[in-house]
């Protein structure tokens, strides 16, 4: 009878800890649910002011601009080697953030899994957009300061290349 009793007893514990147990497991699902939800906001948030940055990059130019005959607007510095890669880099990180709010907008709260999946692959568009971003920056700086002044234009490439790399580098690493 006390065996039974302590049997009994035990199983009535067992069942009360599971059930504790499956309610802690349900409110850590839902906080990690949550912190996933965040920091797809907060791409978001970054994807659009990278594009928004990247859109007006390309409309107010630095230098002046042609005013008279056939090519009426045109920036002067357009035909320069440092402005089409500024260009191209520039576009680059417009259609790459362009591509993560597309992403990010219709993202539908799938399982968690997925939801990982596709914050991680964000993140590396993220960090593409970012590279691209700060290329078209050096390229135009190069650009903006002319041959008289280059020594300005190398000294930002000298302090902002090691910043980046580094910090792309050890993200690499902490992430892979």
């Amino acid at each position: 009878s006390d065996i039974k009793h302590e049997v009994h007893s035990q199983l009535l514990q067992n069942e009360k800890t599971q059930r504790r147990v499956s309610g802690i497991a349900k409110e850590l699902k839902k906080i990690h649910r949550e912190a996933v939800q965040n920091t797809i906001n907060s791409v978001t948030v970054a994807a659009v002011l990278f594009a928004s940055i990247a859109f007006l990059a390309i409309f107010n130019l630095p230098g002046q601009y042609m005013t008279d005959g056939p090519e009426a607007g045109k920036a002067l510095i357009s035909g320069t080697v440092g402005f089409r890669v500024f260009c191209l880099l520039n576009a680059t990180s417009l259609f790459i953030s362009l591509a993560i709010v597309v992403v990010q907008i219709t993202l539908v709260a799938w399982d968690t899994r997925s939801q990982k999946l596709i914050v991680s692959i964000v993140n590396k568009l993220m960090w593409a957009a970012c590279m691209s971003t700060c290329g078209a920056y050096l390229a135009i700086a190069f650009v903006v300061v002319g041959r008289k002044s280059s020594w300005m234009a190398i000294t930002i490439t000298v302090v902002g290349l090691p910043i980046l790399g580094g910090t792309l580098v050890s993200m690499s690493y902490f992430v892979f």
